[in-house]
């Protein structure tokens, strides 16, 4: 198989079959602001959500946690809007969940009758700060219960202890997420102790486009007969007993899906690989936890491609599913490490540090007014010493220029591998002189 072509030809997600191809398709069509990642996003969710306790493979459930990350009005909200409709459409709107997480009880309490469920959480910022707040009691639990739900989803979820008994106890609860936020509600509502907790690394991230321009719909079509079918075909099926899934001697109603040979073979290859990843990687680094989770996020899409090309029956995962999977989590993988790298941090010392650094990677030369107007919740005093402190650990360097016959004071970033500039090429003052031709960037 030529990885290469099996790209779409922007953004590096893999090109989409079956329903997942017509779901695309249909949330682009419809969209004033075509995100083409946010539309593969909410197809897998869809399918991982009308296939959610009727398969499993390996031991896992196909169930997701996505999160679209894009600013206000970039187009997070579309593809939202149509898995609501796809699932009126085939009759399936008991499928739908909250839109909302007020506590712990909240997540728990409605399980046993409802297992399964797609949860729409839209501009989730404010959720993700109470999920993975410690300071708020009734809400403090939450981030644990979404962790083992997740895990819970092909064995007994226990559910939470009351006076009354346990209460949310369930087999195989296939909770799925589609939540959608900001880059600020997102840095302020995760943090690095969030990562370490376990949480974020069930969460499939994609950015947005932040500049995609928007195109007017002038008209907002259904998605077609045929894949309408195909989707209530999959509401539908009814698996038989399975011998080999058996939860506290009752035996399970679900169809084990196989792997082909070829299939298999690619599938030994990649756990390697991530294991690899795994074990190299040093303790301390915050995508640990990640990593440690990306081949079970990655069987997981095989399953769910592998429905998707199905015609009204069930398949084996073949090499095109893993291919498909394997490209989808290398995606994010790169994904995840950029966001690591820009919106997550410990404090808020850290958070002003890294919004600094990130104002100036944006640009060659940049000015102080440009820090100001990107940076005007810090005070004089609190952005000179950040300034100040990113020029001595070696991150920026303050350089005097002369623009337009004006001295200017302007930071530049410093990539790992530039050099130290040599002594005779500082001032005492720490600023380098240079000359620029063109303003910096304001």
């Amino acid at each position: 198989m030529n990885v290469i072509e099996d790209f779409c030809e922007c953004n590096g997600i893999p090109k989409t079959e079956g329903i997942l191809k017509a779901v695309q398709d249909n949330i682009n069509q419809c969209s004033w602001v075509r995100q083409d990642k946010f539309a593969f996003s909410a197809a897998l969710v869809l399918m991982s959500t009308v296939i959610s306790r009727k398969v499993t493979f390996q031991g896992l459930a196909p169930n997701l946690y996505v999160l679209n990350i894009a600013p206000s009005g970039s187009g997070k909200d579309a593809c939202q809007k149509k898995l609501q409709e796809f699932l009126i459409d085939i009759n399936a709107e008991f499928l739908l969940g909250s839109g909302d997480f007020v506590s712990d009880a909240s997540l728990m309490d409605g399980l046993a009758n409802k297992p399964v469920r797609l949860d729409i959480l839209d501009e989730c910022g404010g959720i993700l700060k109470t999920v993975n707040s410690s300071k708020a009691e009734y809400a403090s639990k939450m981030a644990d219960v979404l962790a083992e739900l997740y895990t819970s989803s092909n064995s007994k979820f226990l559910g939470r202890a009351t006076a009354e008994g346990n209460k949310g106890a369930c087999y195989r609860p296939n909770v799925n997420i589609l939540g959608s936020t900001t880059p600020v509600g997102f840095q302020e509502g995760v943090s690095l102790r969030a990562i370490q907790k376990g949480l974020l690394g069930r969460f499939l991230i994609f950015l947005g486009s932040y500049d995609s321009p928007a195109s007017r719909v002038k008209s907002l079509p259904h998605l077609d007969t045929n894949t309408l079918n195909k989707l209530k075909w999959w509401v539908q099926y009814k698996p038989e007993e399975s011998g080999d899934n058996v939860i506290s001697n009752i035996t399970q109603m679900v169809t084990e899906l196989k792997a082909d040979e070829e299939a298999n073979r690619r599938l030994d290859e990649i756990f390697t690989e991530f294991d690899n990843l795994r074990r190299t990687t040093e303790p301390t680094n915050p995508a640990l936890p990640i990593i440690s989770r990306l081949y079970q996020q990655m069987v997981k899409i095989a399953m769910i491609h592998c429905c998707s090309r199905a015609e009204y029956k069930v398949e084996p995962i073949n090499i095109t599913d893993v291919e498909f999977a394997y490209l989808t989590i290398k995606n994010y993988y790169v994904t995840i490490q950029d966001v690591i790298e820009k919106h997550i941090f410990n404090n808020s010392n850290e958070k002003n540090k890294l919004k600094i650094l990130n104002v100036i990677k944006e640009g060659e030369y940049v000015d102080k007014r440009t820090l100001y107007n990107a940076t005007r919740e810090l005070n004089k005093r609190e952005r000179d010493s950040i300034l100040d402190e990113l020029v001595e650990l070696g991150f920026i360097d303050r350089l005097s220029a002369n623009v337009k016959g004006t001295n200017k004071i302007v930071f530049k970033f410093l990539e790992e591998e530039n050099e130290e500039p040599e002594p005779e090429d500082r001032h005492d003052n720490n600023e380098r002189g240079v000359s620029l031709e063109q303003e910096p960037r304001k």
